[in-house]
């Protein structure tokens, strides 16, 4: 999922979607989302949101910075990110439970 004001019709989106077949190639796409979109793994599919209308919300801790459940692990000095972003109030506690619940 990416959030830019406007989604796909937003004056930045021919800048993103170049940058993204530069860096992915053109075997995957950008898609306008609407909310409630399925799952796309495996798919090459990005969901491009109108952030005007589906602002962020942050995750909580635990989600930032871990491992993809499906590939191997990215590395401590990613997974250390979460710390240094904290440390730098970059990122901070959203008042939902952190961890995985039993």
């Amino acid at each position: 999922v990416l959030g830019i004001p406007g989604g796909v019709h937003s004056p930045m989106f021919p800048e993103v979607e170049a940058a993204c077949k530069e860096v992915l190639g053109s075997e995957w796409s950008l898609v306008e989302g609407h909310g409630n979109e399925p799952d796309t793994l495996l798919k090459r599919r990005v969901y491009v949101m109108d952030s005007n209308k589906f602002p962020f919300h942050p995750a909580e801790m635990y989600h930032q910075f871990h491992d993809d459940f499906q590939s191997p692990p990215y590395g401590k000095e990613y997974n250390g990110l979460r710390l240094v972003m904290k440390k730098e109030g970059r990122i901070s506690e959203t008042g939902c439970p952190e961890g995985m619940l039993a």
